[in-house]
């Protein structure tokens, strides 16, 4: 069935406007036009989201997976867990079979990993993807899909926990039977590899040139079964090279401060997020972190601009953000330093994620979460 239109939306995570500009290759000849766009502070959790409901972390209410909300925590029974020896459960490869196992269990759809969190302190906190954002929507608002499924338009969206060589084969299948108005897949390849080695070097350029040759054949594809192609390829940050690593956490336990009597805490690979449970901590926390050389506290205004305050605090009374390239370690995201991350300062060049298209791309459109405006305009009236 050849469709009248059709309109493909290519995630290449992690492929930012600087790694696009050392590989320049990608897609040369094809693309009408490309530009940076501002990403989100913060993570995946926060970006991914954004993207999809065209909505701010504070708006759609998920920005870190992790919040302090011990009340509403559904994996309290995970308090017993501290009494396993952490040399063998705080292993990555443990962990990650252990997320799987709780993800059955709680019946949870959504992206679930414990990462390093020490089991003692998981029962403080609730988990804020675990549903999928893909097939049932945000915490608060609605995304594309679910506008795409109350309004019947036909769309394929990528199938989590698939390899990206199963992603575009099952796109071009959907391209082939003509069954989708709008396509969306997400690639994750880029950015596990960039984790490992940094946001350059051969091994990178290699799997640019893979991931051209897969959206060039997908491209080709499409055109031959629809009148009509827009293709649009993106990403939701760039990649930082770390420089260093620095333990935050003991400069807190020096203090002498209790957690879960005096404070909570959450280590996030970059940022440090912190609820008070007494004026003491009040005092304290914020006074070692003032002025501190490897990082600094984001005053109100900047977590408005950004897009992430939250009037109740979900996410943090005080948001410590790490300089560039130094990274949290040990981290409750990870125990060791890795070669490349994101999720530094949006300001900074490595931080941009990039839009390239073969259409003319709208002068307004600046940041991440406004691609959600151009599904909506692409679908405005959709062919059949």
């Amino acid at each position: 069935m050849k469709r009248k239109k059709l309109a493909i939306f290519i995630f290449i995570d992690a492929f930012g406007w600087q790694v696009y500009q050392r590989n320049r290759f990608f897609l040369d000849g094809l693309v009408k036009e490309a530009k940076p766009l501002d990403t989100i502070l913060g993570y995946s959790s926060a970006c991914d989201p954004s993207i999809i409901s065209g909505m701010l972390p504070c708006e759609h209410r998920m920005w870190s997976s992790f919040y302090y909300s011990p009340k509403t925590c559904p994996y309290r029974w995970l308090r017993f867990l501290r009494v396993l020896p952490d040399a063998v459960f705080s292993r990555g490869r443990v962990r990650y079979w252990m997320s799987k196992l709780i993800k059955r269990l709680h019946g949870f759809t959504g992206y679930f990993m414990l990462y390093s969190v020490p089991f003692k302190y998981l029962p403080l906190f609730d988990y804020s993807e675990k549903r999928s954002i893909w097939k049932e929507g945000v915490l608060q608002g609605r995304t594309i899909f679910n506008d795409l499924d109350e309004r019947g338009v036909p769309y394929c969206v990528h199938e989590s926990g698939t390899s990206d060589e199963a992603r575009f084969a099952r796109l071009k299948e959907h391209i082939a039977a003509g069954d989708v108005a709008l396509a969306y897949v997400s690639l994750g390849k880029l950015d596990a590899l960039m984790h490992k080695i940094g946001n350059a070097g051969p091994a990178v350029t290699d799997l640019v040139r893979w991931y051209d040759r897969q959206v060039r054949d997908v491209i080709a594809a499409a055109e031959g079964a629809c009148d009509e192609l827009s293709w649009y390829v993106f990403t939701d940050h760039g990649m930082h090279n770390t420089t260093d690593g620095y333990d935050l956490r003991s400069d807190i336990e020096k203090l002498g401060l209790a957690y879960g009597k005096d404070y909570v805490a959450f280590y996030d690979a970059t940022m440090a997020r912190f609820w008070f449970l007494n004026d003491r901590a009040r005092a304290a926390i914020p006074a070692a972190l003032a002025g501190h050389p490897q990082g600094r506290i984001l005053s109100e205004a900047e977590l408005r601009a950004y897009g992430v305050y939250f009037e109740d605090h979900m996410y943090g009374e005080l948001i410590f953000l790490m300089k560039s390239g130094v990274q949290i370690v040990p981290s409750f995201m990870g125990a060791k330093r890795v070669a490349g991350i994101h999720g530094f300062d949006p300001h900074d060049a490595d931080s941009s994620a990039s839009l390239l298209s073969n259409r003319p791309l709208p002068a307004e459109l600046r940041s991440i979460h406004q691609i959600h405006d151009l599904m909506v305009r692409e679908l405005a009236a959709p062919g059949e």
